[in-house]
């Protein structure tokens, strides 16, 4: 019998056509699916890059700074509202930067913007850690805040909004999900960073990770836009449905700032996510402390609170799935409703197991509500002005973030629990989601609809 590949077999292939005919067919189909074979695309890299900075921005985050308060407080005497208000007055730098930043990292893309603000909360935290004064922490941790609230979350937010438009809600929950890993991480981290070596020591443990995973990453592989590589967002090669609703297209119409700002729909969706951002500021900072109140041990409750992360992860995923489905606006209502609810869990807790319901049922909620409000000003206005447009929201939106812990800190002082501002941050849940049920998309203008559709002939 001849074997494969030997002349005999050649001869005996010669002299039998049918041997012939299907070599030939096979090795057309192998060169056809060597030729249409489909890369990954381009833009899940670019994802990964932005989790990345996410995660490095949690360095700046509450849960972070409320490991720190102990060890300040014990080696300045400092009281928790002078560490407080260094939170608050980075916020409200945030809310001043993003308006600015907005337009620019439209113009010139998020990677300078990432890479640029990660490397000034690099420089903040090592200052940090030669900590002498109140002033000096004041000045450090206001900036390093503001970085990473008001520039490289919007930045990278924003780039990766850029490079998806049908699979835009799960991509963005992809990236969400470096915030949470920070939740669940970087306090515990932190924490026994300070009980081995300190609190300085910790500090420039931060400061390496934001250089290794916020900076040198996003130098390289934060790529603007799929268009200036020739690509199209979502991998796609030519304008597809975006699904859900089936009148929403890759090739959608994108508002610019000025015309977006005129509409109904651009206040009631600020107003939602600022409510939003009002509650859940508040909740992250004073969870813990009401949770010990309640009668969890320090340690339990922190554990809670590393569940309620892990939970939100689950919900940021979750959002990609639903927002393909009915979309941002309405997954952002069903997360804000299901906070409202968790929020009526926790002001029962009274144990363990009340607290872990409240971590599942607020975390999968608060994934879902963080995540889609990321998304949803894209989902009304498009990606081109979506910086800009974002940044014209920013300022409600961060300074009622930037309040939110002090309306909870001063109704405890006042009252001696946290009812007082728990039943309020419910309400605002529940007027947040009223507000975007609210909010119908506006009527696109037609010089907007006439450039998008000759885009579109013309691509």
């Amino acid at each position: 019998m001849p074997r494969a590949n030997s002349p005999e077999r050649a001869d005996a292939d010669d002299r039998n056509p049918d041997y012939a005919k299907a070599g030939a067919i096979l090795t057309s189909v192998r060169r056809s699916d060597a030729a249409t074979r489909k890369p990954v695309f381009l833009g899940w890299g670019v994802v990964a890059v932005a989790a990345l900075a996410s995660f490095t921005e949690v360095s700046f985050f509450n849960p972070v700074l409320g490991v720190f308060m102990p060890a300040l407080t014990e080696d300045f005497g400092w009281g928790r509202t002078e560490v407080s208000g260094a939170m608050t007055t980075g916020s409200l730098l945030g809310a001043l930067l993003s308006p600015w930043f907005g337009p620019l990292i439209d113009r010139y893309g998020g990677r300078r913007f990432v890479a640029g603000g990660a490397f000034v909360m690099f420089l903040c935290l090592v200052a940090l850690a030669m900590l002498q004064n109140v002033w000096q922490f004041y000045i450090f941790y206001s900036i390093g805040r503001g970085m990473a609230s008001g520039i490289v979350g919007l930045a990278a937010t924003v780039t990766v909004s850029k490079w998806f438009v049908r699979r835009r809600g799960l991509a963005v929950g992809l990236t969400t999900l470096g915030t949470r890993a920070g939740f669940a991480i970087m306090p515990i981290g932190v924490q026994l960073i300070i009980g081995g070596w300190g609190w300085r020591e910790a500090w420039l443990a931060l400061a390496a990770i934001v250089l290794v995973l916020g900076i040198l990453p996003a130098v390289r592989f934060l790529h603007p836009r799929p268009e200036a590589l020739g690509l199209l967002p979502d991998g796609d090669s030519a304008a597809a449905p975006r699904g859900g609703d089936g009148k929403r297209f890759a090739s959608e119409v994108s508002w610019t700032r000025d015309a977006a700002v005129r509409t109904k729909a651009f206040w009631l969706v600020t107003a939602a996510i600022s409510l939003q951002a009002w509650a859940g500021g508040a909740i992250n900072m004073h969870q813990i402390p009401h949770l010990v109140d309640q009668g969890l041990s320090p340690e339990s409750a922190a554990l809670i609170i590393s569940l309620l992360a892990l939970f939100a992860a689950a919900g940021s995923l979750l959002e990609g799935v639903l927002d393909e489905r009915i979309g941002a606006r309405w997954t952002l209502v069903i997360g804000l409703v299901g906070s409202a609810g968790g929020m009526v869990v926790l002001m029962n807790v009274h144990g363990t197991d009340m607290a872990l319901a409240y971590a599942a049922a607020y975390g999968v909620a608060f994934g879902l509500m963080v995540t889609s409000s990321q998304v949803v000003f894209a989902d009304y206005f498009g990606r081109e002005a979506i910086g800009a447009i974002r940044g014209a929201a920013a300022p409600i939106q961060m300074g009622l973030n930037a309040i939110g812990p002090v309306v909870a800190g001063a109704a405890y002082d006042l009252t001696g629990n946290y009812l007082a501002a728990f039943i309020p941050f419910t309400a605002a849940y529940l007027l947040a989601a009223a507000s975007l049920v609210a909010a119908r998309k506006p009527v696109v203008p037609e010089r907007l609809a006439i450039e998008t559709a000759g885009a579109v002939a013309a691509g």
